[in-house]
């Protein structure tokens, strides 16, 4: 089944996490599957963020944030990506690429066999009790045209269950990244301080938290010095909050980011919500220790007082507490637990093969055509 294998990967943003998670797995995936084999759909403003992916390999599309417009492109972008490969897999990756290619694919084109990996539910995000409940629903009535939903976590796997999305669905595929680190960028800034040093990396929305660690390192003045690396997507960032200990870096290549993860005492995780968290285990890759919420799959990564510190609560006071508990551990031991740790358990290698035979064991559509069809059917008369 793997030699010859055709997937397309189809994502509305990789920038961050998808990025990370696509870029580990294509030289494996193109080694097993043969190149050529293995395509991506992603919008043209986050290109540059696949890295030694050929050309030829990617379609884009035009995407000028999330809106109506950027969604009917994607599916455009994907549906001519179809076409061209005749993928017989299509591995669809976030919300709106699920929810916006997957019945379109139902309706149109029933060779394939669809993957989906949600990176997070989004009924797991802070929505009101009616969005969730409308997204809980959506979800569970998509997953009727879905052959396998990959979770990434064990949180995630439950979350789905308990809305209701059938168990013989989905299947565990934990993240990885290969366990040599990219080169060190050389030219990077020295970062001196007598303080501890505390790299932050990911989106500046609401989502991961960054506003807390803000508010956290202007409480703890004497005693941190936070980098922030990465920009905005969704939110609007004011660069005009940073208190003085804070500085604001922007997006880096993978390079610089290793220097800077290099540097540091720590690497903060403040996420609200989390469905993995592919910057912990670069930071354990990096032998460094994390500070963290016990949300998502943190809890699952990070063993508090051991590779890290996890606070119980979302809120500056408990990020505050839990950096001053930090002071009082041996920070280099920690993050050589978290680097043995990482080696164990997070290698790239284990999650292509276990995504190898996910592709492998997804039944033919014949098979299932019929079930899906009664499912929905069913599905939409208990609901509706």
């Amino acid at each position: 089944m793997s030699s010859g294998l055709k997937v397309l990967h189809v994502a509305e943003t990789v920038r961050g996490g998808i990025a990370t998670y696509l870029n580990e797995l294509h030289p494996h995936q193109s080694d097993s599957f043969g190149r050529g084999n293995v395509k991506y759909v992603v919008p043209s403003d986050h290109r540059s963020d696949l890295v030694n992916i050929e050309d030829d390999a990617v379609t884009t599309f035009a995407r000028d944030g999330r809106n109506a417009v950027g969604l009917f492109r994607m599916l455009s972008a994907t549906m001519h990506a179809v076409r061209q490969l005749r993928p017989d897999i299509i591995h669809l990756h976030s919300s709106f690429a699920g929810l916006v290619v997957r019945p379109v694919l139902w309706l149109t084109y029933r060779r394939s066999r669809i993957v989906y990996c949600p990176h997070g539910w989004a009924f797991g995000r802070e929505t009101g009790r009616v969005s969730r409940a409308v997204t809980q629903f959506t979800e569970r009535v998509l997953s009727k045209l879905t052959h396998r939903i990959v979770c990434i976590s064990e949180s995630e796997q439950v979350d789905a269950m308990r809305v209701g999305i059938a168990a013989k669905r989905l299947v565990l595929v934990h993240n990885g990244i290969s366990k040599r680190r990219p080169a060190l960028d050389a030219s990077a800034a020295p970062w001196r301080s007598e303080k501890i040093k505390v790299l932050f990396i990911g989106r500046l929305d609401r989502q991961k938290g960054y506003d807390l660690l803000i508010e956290a390192a202007r409480a703890l003045g004497d005693t941190l010095d936070v980098r922030l690396i990465g920009a905005s997507v969704v939110s609007k960032f004011r660069r005009s909050d940073l208190p003085a200990n804070v500085s604001l870096l922007g997006w880096m290549n993978r390079n610089q980011i290793e220097a800077e993860l290099d540097q540091a005492d720590m690497v903060a995780i403040p996420s609200r919500w989390e469905a993995f968290g592919l910057v912990a285990i670069e930071a354990m890759r990096a032998a460094k220790p994390i500070i963290a919420f016990r949300i998502g799959a943190l809890p699952e990564i990070v063993e508090d007082g051991v590779t890290g510190v996890l606070c119980d609560e979302v809120s500056p006071e408990k990020l505050v507490e839990g950096f001053q508990r930090a002071t009082r551990l041996d920070l280099p031991a920690v993050g050589r637990a978290g680097y043995e740790r990482f080696i164990r358990l997070y290698d790239i290698e284990q999650t292509h093969r276990t995504l190898n035979q996910v592709y492998a064991d997804v039944p033919d559509m014949r098979e299932t055509e019929a079930g899906q069809q009664t499912e929905l059917q069913s599905d939409l008369q208990n609901n509706l």
